[in-house]
């Protein structure tokens, strides 16, 4: 049996110990050490990272409730021990601050947290009920906030049964012996196995950043010391960089983007007024060219534009209207050829000329990897239409 150092003191950073057990598996040798003070993962916490003898720990597994650590190759029986601290303490920032927002939405909302996860990135915890008004969530991140600015105590410690109902927990644990109380000092006493940080001091900061509605809960997704700090950072950056970009300050950032998305929603409705009047002359030049068979050519036609107009040149009369796009390689034919399918013509024909596309028996599209093969596909369609009419 393992001693688990991480229970007894989280800030365990390095230590001698013994390999007591070993065992192959999938081209790792996994080792049982004699103290430990690896978190195995958890209770929706991940394991910690590290190496035992020099060598990474690649993997843990639990056996009869002893942690395994799998590494490349295999270490003397006497083995010095070393956590990469950084992943532990972020870790341990993460998961207390997820104790402490918890908290804070029992007192500002009274909603219980029915889910935890961590993440690389982000932390999630899934909190009972509708959906949170804007001031619930202020409030409770408030409230969290709050109790990392009066530092308090963070203590660990086991407890029997009998110690345990007389204690006013946040959950009920799932096993009645070796109960692990985490309490934070005048806010909770939460069973709990995972590691956490001396004072809620050294969370740093808690910051929601967005929520999402699950079935019959909230998921509230948020951050805690250095990575709320680095992803605060980072949004300071972007509204600095916009605001550079209008010439103003931070606070004006948001109106400034506000009249730049009416100014643009405008100029595109303002765009599209012109095309369509563009479009009429256009069609009105074709639909008076003599040939039955049209091929032209347009920049910055979208397929659907090309489509509406060939269907519509088509109708007036003409048989076989060939219409694309050259620099975005795409093309578009209608035609009222008697027993000729534009749909079957393309699909029987275009990987010849590496296109893809298809379409039902009057109109068909497609698309090309380069222009040549657009030229060579309009140049057979022609010839297609030459020898049937």
């Amino acid at each position: 049996m393992s001693k688990l150092l991480y229970r007894e003191n989280s800030f365990c950073q390095n230590w001698q110990t013994v390999v007591i057990d070993t065992y192959e598996k999938d081209g790792l040798y996994f080792v049982a050490l004699q103290e430990t003070a690896f978190y195995p993962g958890g209770g929706g916490q991940p394991a910690d990272k590290g190496s035992i003898a020099g060598v990474e720990v690649k993997a843990v597994e639990m056996k009869e409730d002893v942690p395994y650590y799998g590494l490349e190759s295999q270490v003397n029986k006497q083995a010095n021990c070393q956590i990469n601290w950084e992943h532990r303490f972020d870790l341990m920032q993460q998961h207390t601050g997820q104790h402490l927002l918890s908290a804070g939405f029992r007192m500002a909302a009274d909603r219980e947290t029915v889910g935890f996860h961590l993440g690389q990135d982000d932390v999630t915890i899934d909190v009972a009920g509708d959906k949170l008004t804007d001031e619930e969530l202020v409030e409770a991140e408030r409230k969290a906030n709050q109790l990392l600015y009066e530092d308090k105590a963070i203590s660990s410690y086991y407890v029997t049964s009998e110690q345990l109902a007389e204690l006013p927990v946040v959950k009920q644990p799932t096993v009645t012996e070796n109960v692990r109380i985490v309490e934070v000092e005048g806010v909770e006493y939460n069973p709990c196995g995972g590691t956490h940080v001396r004072s809620t001091g050294q969370v740093g900061l808690i910051k929601i950043l967005k929520v999402e509605k699950q079935k019959h809960a909230q998921r509230i997704y948020f951050q805690c010391g250095k990575r709320a700090f680095e992803t605060t950072k980072t949004m300071f950056e972007i509204v600095d960089k916009a605001a550079a970009q209008f010439q103003t300050n931070r606070s004006n950032v948001l109106e400034r983007l506000e009249k730049q998305s009416a100014d643009l929603q405008a100029a595109v409705k303002r765009s599209e007024e012109l095309e369509n009047e563009l479009e009429k002359f256009e069609l009105k030049e074709i639909m008076q060219m003599d040939e039955c068979m049209i091929i032209r050519s347009f920049e910055g036609k979208t397929v659907k534009s090309l489509q509406r107009m060939a269907g519509t040149v088509a109708e007036s009369g003409k048989d076989f209207v060939i219409l694309s796009n050259y620099s975005d390689k795409k093309l578009v034919l209608a035609q009222h050829v008697e027993g000729m399918h534009s749909g079957s013509l393309f699909r029987e024909s275009l990987a010849a000329f590496n296109g893809k596309g298809g379409g039902n028996a009057q109109i068909a599209q497609a698309s090309f990897s380069a222009q040549e093969d657009l030229e060579r596909y309009i140049g057979f369609l022609k010839e297609h239409y030459q020898s049937i009419v």
